[in-house]
């Protein structure tokens, strides 16, 4: 049987030794075997299909996301009752620039940069 040892598999394929090893581990590659510590793959394997998702779905998710007024209802009633069990309040303000992120109204960095100006005034 001919062999191929990982070094030699890098350079065919062009990544590292250390992923190929991974992809050994892994079961990705078939026929390779471990034998006294040294991965031995096929003369006649092939590199593995890059298995990340690439659908696109997840590009630019954090802008994408779309709150409805009943996931913005959840997520404050969870944010209030978190705020309870610590024994601490939610102020009127802090609800009120909740709402403006989830409107829509503003963005975290407008928010930030007005209550930077606002403690920046008390000091």
């Amino acid at each position: 049987m001919e062999i191929l040892t990982i070094k030699e598999a890098g350079e065919l394929w062009g990544i590292s030794k250390r992923r190929i090893a991974t992809l050994c581990k892994q079961g990705r590659i078939p026929g390779a075997v471990k034998a006294a510590g040294v991965w031995i793959l096929p003369l006649d394997s092939k590199k593995p299909a890059d298995a990340r998702i690439k659908s696109g779905k997840y590009v630019n998710w954090r802008s994408n996301m779309d709150m409805s007024s009943s996931d913005y209802k959840s997520n404050l009633k969870n944010i209030k009752g978190t705020f309870a069990v610590e024994g601490m309040d939610i102020s009127d303000d802090s609800i009120s620039n909740l709402k403006r992120l989830a409107t829509g109204e503003a963005s975290c960095s407008e928010i930030i940069e007005e209550l930077k100006q606002k403690y920046m005034q008390r000091v």
